[in-house]
């Protein structure tokens, strides 16, 4: 069990900004930094279960309209308090302290969604559509599935940021090519960054589509 500390991330409302440069609150929160956790985390990886599924890099499954994102985004946006407190465990996160993202089924902890808001409304006015994720928030059961299903990439149970409601996988049309540019670019200035370990020459597996809420992360190692 492992007591994280309680903060209060940006108002919803800066995640509902259509613009993409950087919200003065958001900049506050992280920049690009080195994380080199002592294992290598997860990615998506074959599996019977949907929400971890490798083979679910998929652009066809299903980012929503740019209309009817926009709808949801703001709906999901001011229900979502980014407000994060009490005993967390990994992989045992509670509902108060998980909020969904703009895509289903997928979850992240309540201040890593109001950004993640912010970084994909600003992609979605630089290119007319959301970001595709792929995974969000594993509970622990999830992670012991996607270990047995991959055990030489996917993290033991309870150590992935994945399990923390940390980290985000993204599809191909959005880490790759011109989108891949603009996140690579921008996705620190809102506090989500690509680890330096799943980077090309890291330590662990090259991981283009896994990114982490950086201010969460160091949080954790404090």
């Amino acid at each position: 069990m492992v007591a994280a500390p309680t903060w209060v991330a940006t108002s919803a409302t800066a995640g509902l900004r259509h613009n993409a440069d950087l919200p003065t609150t958001i900049e506050a929160l992280a920049g690009p930094v080195d994380l080199t956790p002592p294992v290598a985390l997860s990615a998506p990886a074959g599996s019977a279960i949907e929400h971890v599924s490798r083979s679910a890099l998929r652009d066809s499954q299903g980012a929503p309209t740019s209309a009817a994102t926009s709808t949801s985004e703001a709906v999901a946006a001011a229900e979502c308090s980014g407000v994060v407190s009490g005993a967390m465990s990994n992989g045992r996160l509670t509902a108060a302290n998980l909020c969904d993202l703009w895509q289903k089924p997928y979850k992240d902890r309540a201040d890593a969604v109001v950004t993640a808001f912010a970084m994909n409304d600003a992609f979605t006015a630089k290119f007319g559509r959301p970001m595709c994720l792929t995974s969000g928030y594993r509970t622990y059961e999830e992670q012991a599935a996607l270990r047995a299903a991959e055990p030489g990439i996917a993290a033991a149970a309870g150590t992935s940021n994945h399990g923390w409601g940390l980290a985000i996988d993204f599809c191909p049309n959005t880490y790759g090519g011109a989108a891949g540019v603009w996140l690579r670019v921008n996705g620190p200035k809102f506090g989500w960054d690509n680890p330096s370990w799943a980077r090309p020459g890291g330590s662990g597996a090259f991981e283009p589509w896994h990114w982490e809420y950086v201010a969460g992360v160091k949080a954790l190692a404090k």
